[in-house]
């Protein structure tokens, strides 16, 4: 195990995400569900969890918070906010499935330079800083930390197709299907930003997401992978940030090239 000091802005963001994993599995099966656009939905806990992290960090550090449920904007000046996940996965979780991640990204200056991402699937807190490397707890409340390291040793990808219509979501469909075809890596679709998390901790070798409407999405995750040794960008190979609209992350360069080249074959 390995002693790590954290900065204080990610120390909360740490007992943020503890506290949003903490409500979300106290009121699992129990949380009302309500229809949003589309196929989405949105439960009572994810806004409750959301309201919880919002009190905190903000009380905490006084920045301002863009979240998934509530709204909000990065501050076009490049200064300093939050950016949450309450429970990214919804689906996941209201059918009673722990797929589902609690993402905290603290953005500085148009970067995101602090990561936490609380995955109960696997009853860990991952965190990152930027230059700092990628660590996971030995428990959600431990303070005991392990050093992540990405692999593709799973030879495992992940695909979302998320919210992509029209011409881009048959770029999805035809990429999945290239590579169940190729039967050179297993396939998956966890429907949520945990596989952030699993691309990190060694459990898939990468994963792809077509469309994303907000950054508060990956942008903890992102940093995550990153800073534990694996590469990150859009679709077009572009590296993230938080004017993406998609993302790609791999366990190594040689991977990511790989599945960027698949990715322009089936481009229009």
């Amino acid at each position: 195990m390995t002693a790590v000091r954290f900065r204080p802005e990610t120390r909360a963001a740490i007992e943020a995400v503890r506290l949003g994993l903490l409500m979300a599995g106290e009121q699992s099966g129990r949380a009302a569900v309500t229809p949003k656009a589309g196929r989405d939905i949105v439960t009572s806990a994810d806004i409750a969890v959301e309201d919880a992290i919002r009190e905190l960090i903000a009380g905490r550090t006084g920045l301002p918070v863009v979240g998934e449920e509530h709204g909000g904007e990065i501050p076009p000046d490049g200064s300093a906010c939050w950016l949450v996940d309450p429970i990214c996965g919804t689906r996941n979780y209201a059918s009673g499935t722990p797929l589902y991640a609690i993402n905290v990204a603290l953005a500085e200056g148009g970067q995101v330079t602090a990561g936490v991402v609380g995955d109960p699937s696997a009853g860990e807190v991952l965190v990152a800083e930027l230059g700092g490397g990628a660590v996971a707890s030995a428990g959600l409340a431990r303070d005991d930390w392990r050093r992540l390291h990405t692999t593709d040793a799973a030879r495992t990808v992940a695909i979302e197709p998320a919210r992509s219509a029209g011409s881009r979501r048959e770029h999805a469909a035809a990429v999945i299907a290239d590579i169940v075809r190729a039967d050179r890596w297993d396939f998956r679709s966890l429907a949520s930003t945990l596989s952030l998390a699993y691309v990190a901790g060694g459990r898939l070798s990468a994963w792809a997401v077509f469309v994303t409407d907000s950054p508060v999405h990956c942008a903890a995750g992102s940093l995550v992978v990153r800073e534990a040794g694996g590469v990150v960008s859009d679709l077009d190979g572009v590296a993230w940030s938080t004017d993406s609209d998609s993302c790609l992350v791999s366990a190594n360069a040689r991977l990511h090239g790989e599945l960027l080249d698949l990715v322009a074959k089936w481009r229009d």
